[in-house]
């Protein structure tokens, strides 16, 4: 595993040749990405790939047969490989392996690209199905960010905005790490349309929000003020902290999805699952995400 650091004026990141994995990014010096620690949550921003969430009791099934599959998938425990950089851009790749398809049988081409501006960074993912056969997929972002001036002490810790004018529908993980399709729920937003961060927020454990006519997300702190926002086009936004069993966690994770995690009690085919991805052999899939810093 090395490190790779880009660099564009004020701004800085670091990403993991492990997992492709971004673990720091800061802006004249200061943190923006929370930085790891095992009391609350080990990890940064890993890359979900070739499964956001969880599978209903960890199987999935295709052409048959039934395989094990761990939650978020396997991308994030591999070594990539950087196939171009300069000091403001990285790519870096993996392929299928003989170990990745005895759990997933289907060859492929990874590629994520990192973008540095001077005030934001691009993540873009790139999918190419190696195969003979449609491929099924799905892949998700996991960053956390400090919450600006994180005080345990008070009520409201931040907020939460969103870029729509529409009504905001999330589910939520009931049983297993799957959830409750049948039953959605309508985002409670304050006067200001905005989402308060609180130690209670996070009881539910993760909001799975259906995001197709959200185009971003903004983290403020405590005063209203914007400290950060994420920018996608995907269909689930997951939004999580740990607050349940760490009251005082100091970090919020803002995930956009490619994809979803099962629903309760599902035993359908990989291709039923809810927003799976698919490819035809030779075809390859894009999508990027967006961190901008005020």
């Amino acid at each position: 595993m090395s490190e790779i650091i880009l660099k564009h004026g004020p701004m800085t990141a670091t990403i993991k040749t492990l997992g492709a994995e971004l673990v720091s990014l800061t802006k004249n010096g200061r943190q923006y990405l929370w930085q790891g620690d095992a009391r609350y949550w080990n990890g940064q921003s890993p890359l979900l790939f070739p499964n956001t969430g969880s599978f209903w009791e960890g199987t999935y099934r295709y052409e048959g047969q039934t395989y094990s599959f761990e939650k978020h998938g396997f991308a994030r425990t591999m070594e990539f490989s950087v196939v171009k950089q300069t000091e403001t851009e990285v790519t870096l790749g993996i392929h299928s392996t003989d170990e990745t398809l005895k759990v997933y049988p289907f060859p492929f081409f990874l590629f994520v690209t990192y973008r540095l501006g001077e005030s934001a960074i691009e993540v873009e993912w790139m999918v190419r199905n190696e195969g003979d056969k449609e491929m099924f997929f799905a892949i998700g972002a996991h960053p956390a960010f400090f919450l600006p001036d994180f005080d345990p002490s008070e009520e409201v810790r931040g907020y939460f905005s969103f870029e729509t004018d529409e009504p905001i529908e999330y589910l939520i993980p009931t049983e297993k790490g799957c959830v409750d399709d049948k039953h959605p729920h309508r985002l409670q937003l304050d006067a200001e349309g905005m989402m308060p961060i609180t130690a209670k927020t996070f009881d539910i454990d993760t909001y799975v929000i259906e995001s197709a006519n959200i185009s971003r997300c903004t983290l403020l702190s405590s005063e209203r003020v914007p400290f950060l926002a994420v920018d996608f086009h995907m269909p689930v936004l997951s939004l999580w902290a740990p607050t349940a069993q760490h009251p005082d966690c100091p970090f919020v994770a803002i995930e956009p999805w490619a994809g979803s995690c099962d629903t309760v009690g599902f035993t359908g085919e990989l291709a039923e699952r809810r927003h799976i991805n698919s490819l035809q052999a030779g075809q390859h899939f894009i999508n990027a995400y967006k961190i901008s810093i005020f």
